[in-house]
């Protein structure tokens, strides 16, 4: 039997709501092979983040260059990178093993607003990852920052969706949780925009729904799916894991 393995490349968060535990467990979930590459240390739990400790690059770089001289890895996702020198060494490991499947979750800021990426690292991070991002899936307020518009409705995130597949993904998926309404995704490819539609989840603060949805993308693309059969199954998870959230803190409830 072929195990299916996929690698996250991310922050570590203790309370496991979200970061590397929470992508490890999503993995898992959907039966696939879970490895993990820590970028850095957090301190924080379901009421927010009060530090985070970077790793530095060259530990990150021989931690991926030892795994995948061993192992062969189906599909990758970044989420926190938090720093130039990580993006521009997972950069160089992402073109030298020549990934495919690499989902790339630009996370720019937290869910409390804290800042995660500095301006010439988000230039960086268009410039050197978002050409081998199978991928790239920011929110609305990523995706308001990385094109500099003001996204208000279907129309402005169409226009944002072609602006950032200008910058060489070979698919955008932009989420669309803070527009009123549903909770609405939007797919393009570089021609047709497709549509996921799923229920808000009213009143309900979440922490690490980010991160499960972009896991869930990689464990189906590790299991062979197509992208967009990938977003739509993940879709279908993240709105199932919505519904049974729990609060096993203070604060923002968890996706068990």
């Amino acid at each position: 039997m072929k195990i299916r393995k996929a690698l996250t490349i991310a922050g570590s968060d203790p309370c496991a709501g979200a970061g590397l535990q929470a992508d490890l467990r999503t993995f898992v979930s959907l039966g696939v092979y879970g490895m993990a590459v820590p970028t850095a240390i957090t301190i924080q739990n379901t009421k927010g983040v009060k530090e985070i400790i970077p790793l530095p690059a060259g530990s990150v770089r021989k931690q991926l260059k030892t795994l995948l001289d061993d192992i062969k890895i189906d599909a990758v996702k970044t989420g926190m990178l938090l720093t130039k020198e990580n993006i521009l060494a997972v950069g160089g490991i992402v073109k030298k093993y020549k990934i495919k499947k690499f989902v790339l979750d630009p996370i720019i800021k937290s869910g409390t607003g804290v800042k995660l990426l500095k301006d010439e690292a988000i230039s960086i991070l268009k410039k050197r990852l978002f050409p081998l991002a199978m991928i790239i899936m920011p929110n609305i307020n990523e995706a308001e920052m990385l094109t500099g518009i003001k996204i208000k409705d279907e129309g402005d995130i169409r226009l944002a969706a072609k602006m950032l597949y200008e910058m060489a993904p070979k698919y955008v998926l932009i989420k669309g949780g803070h527009l009123k309404g549903e909770a609405i995704d939007f797919l393009f490819d570089g021609k047709k925009l497709i549509v996921f539609k799923g229920k808000r989840a009213e009143g309900v603060k979440l922490h690490g729904a980010g991160c499960v949805f972009s896991a869930a993308i990689t464990a189906y693309l590790a299991k062979g799916l197509s992208v967009e059969e990938a977003v739509g199954e993940a879709k279908r998870f993240i709105n199932n894991k919505i519904k049974g959230a729990m609060a096993i803190g203070q604060g923002k409830k968890i996706l068990i």
